[in-house]
């Protein structure tokens, strides 16, 4: 007889089972030069035999059914065939005389050989397959509903006695991926190159590829929640990203936002307009300077000709920040004066609470409603099957969104420390603003400027933001009662722009 050997482990990795495939093959070895066998071909493959499929089997069974080979040596009748499908063929050849033996290293199988034996043999395997996979996603799940997570560290996270904490030292690579592309100013190759330049590098020491990026962005796992299968787990671990934020990046990858990636990016684009106009400012690079001039959308303003250099649009906004300066003891005073006068409100925490217990008590509805259409049959199963999983990831999202509130106690209604950081931002922003990078300038005018006008290269008009324009309206030397009456200003809607 013409024998095949046939040698196969289960995982195609380097790190695990490489001394099974050695092992084998050495056992056979013995058999063959007790026995005195012809070996025609040897045949080692490192695949799972749970579904037909495999490459190096197909290859092998190719050489019987040719006649080449008329007989297999392998360690265990279970390293042929995990499957019915492969085992019905093997079956097959054996009972057509195609393969006169199959011989492993505790029996030989004969064509004339009562095949239930081995029929039942083939099933116990693939039974033995199908009951570990059984068990293994029980116990990912069972994991996975604790809050533990069954994997490996994700990057930006590290594993210290099976608890997952935050690697600083990576983790903030995944704030500057998810803050980059959030600014709807960055293509996945524009992150890739600055991190690369920032001193990100792949295990290769090469640049992270897009598709990872891409990858990082989708995972709700930096949120702190997990997703398996399609359903949504709360974590133990702690966060790296607000959920915010990820939605935010959701929307912008999704389409919904319309970001276009620009070849630059400008902090003030969006924050400044024509005073004569009233067209935006647009901005443009030339020869490698930054200008900032009028967009002319009505086809006849003067100031479009007037072009205003980066440097000189970054000094304008940081004189305007000027207006938002205060003495340090009138900072302390008016923090607590708008302390005092907020005694008794709502707080911000009862109110977010209510809205987010609201919105949960809503998906209990639309359960009953989905169960009510499913039992009177006007929703189809997969349908219904589909909407309960949506809203189930919901409510983990909600609970989620809850837990991290209680866990910080809450946000106060509006504390001593937070009337005085609005105070101290507005007090340094003047500096800092032509300190920091482009991006940080944006994040600024973010939260402080709502717009500006621009005239003859002047800032002629603007408006602050919330507190800030308390700020910039108030007077220098202002007693806590003025103060409070720009506060009841602000609130009304009354503020006016005050040119520079």
């Amino acid at each position: 007889m013409k024998f095949v050997i046939y040698c196969r482990k289960s995982t195609d990795t380097e790190d695990r089972q490489v001394l099974s495939l050695e092992s084998q093959e050495n056992e056979l070895r013995k058999i063959i030069a007790t026995n005195n066998l012809e070996i025609v071909a040897t045949f080692i493959e490192s695949k799972s035999a749970k579904e037909p499929g495999r490459p190096v089997f197909n290859q092998m069974m190719k050489m019987i059914t040719s006649g080449k080979a008329d007989a297999i040596l392998c360690w265990k009748i279970d390293r042929l065939t995990r499957n019915p499908v492969d085992g019905g063929q093997i079956q097959w050849l054996l009972q057509t005389g195609k393969i006169k033996c199959i011989q492993t290293f505790e029996k030989s199988y004969f064509p004339n050989d009562n095949v239930l034996i081995m029929s039942i043999e083939q099933a116990m395997a693939n039974q033995y397959i199908r009951e570990l996979s059984v068990n293994v996603k029980r116990g990912l799940r069972a994991k996975l509903e604790k809050g533990e997570w069954p994997s490996p560290a994700p990057f930006g996270y590290m594993s210290e006695n099976g608890v997952l904490k935050i690697d600083k030292a990576r983790a903030k690579y995944i704030t500057r991926i998810v803050e980059l592309y959030a600014t709807g100013g960055y293509s996945l190759k524009q992150i890739s190159d600055i991190l690369f330049q920032e001193g990100l590098r792949s295990k290769t020491g090469r640049k992270i590829l897009r598709s990872e990026i891409h990858r990082l962005l989708t995972s709700k796992f930096y949120t702190g929640l997990m997703e398996r299968g399609g359903k949504v787990y709360q974590g133990k671990h702690k966060p790296i990203i607000s959920l915010k934020l990820f939605n935010q990046v959701q929307d912008i990858l999704t389409g919904r936002l319309h970001p276009k990636p620009k070849k630059h990016f400008y902090s003030a684009r969006g924050f400044l307009s024509c005073a004569s106009c009233g067209c935006a400012l647009t901005c443009d690079t030339k020869k490698g300077y930054v200008y900032y001039y009028c967009t002319n959308g009505k086809g006849n303003c003067e100031e479009h000709k007037k072009y205003l250099r980066g440097e000189l649009v970054d000094k304008l906004l940081s004189d305007l920040f000027i207006k938002l300066k205060f003495d340090r003891e009138f900072i302390e005073t008016s923090a607590e004066s708008y302390k005092t006068r907020n005694d008794g409100k709502i707080s911000y925490t009862e109110s977010s609470l209510d809205s987010l217990n609201l919105e949960l008590n809503s998906l209990l509805e639309k359960e009953l409603t989905l169960t009510d259409g499913y039992g009177s049959k006007t929703v189809r199963e997969e349908v219904y099957k589909l909407k309960m999983l949506e809203i189930e990831n919901q409510r983990t999202e909600l609970n989620s969104q809850i837990a991290r509130i209680k866990a910080k106690g809450g946000v106060p209604q509006i504390t001593f420390e937070q009337i005085k950081n609005v105070f101290i931002d507005g007090n340094t922003a003047s500096n800092q603003y032509l300190e920091v990078k482009d991006v940080k300038k944006r994040h600024m005018l973010e939260k402080l400027l709502s717009n500006a006008t621009v005239k003859n290269k002047n800032i002629v008009n603007y408006q602050f933001k919330s507190m800030f324009q308390v700020l910039a309206n108030s007077p220098k030397n202002c007693d806590s009662e003025a103060m409070r009456s720009q506060t009841d200003s602000n609130r009304r809607g009354v503020l006016k722009p005050l040119p520079l």
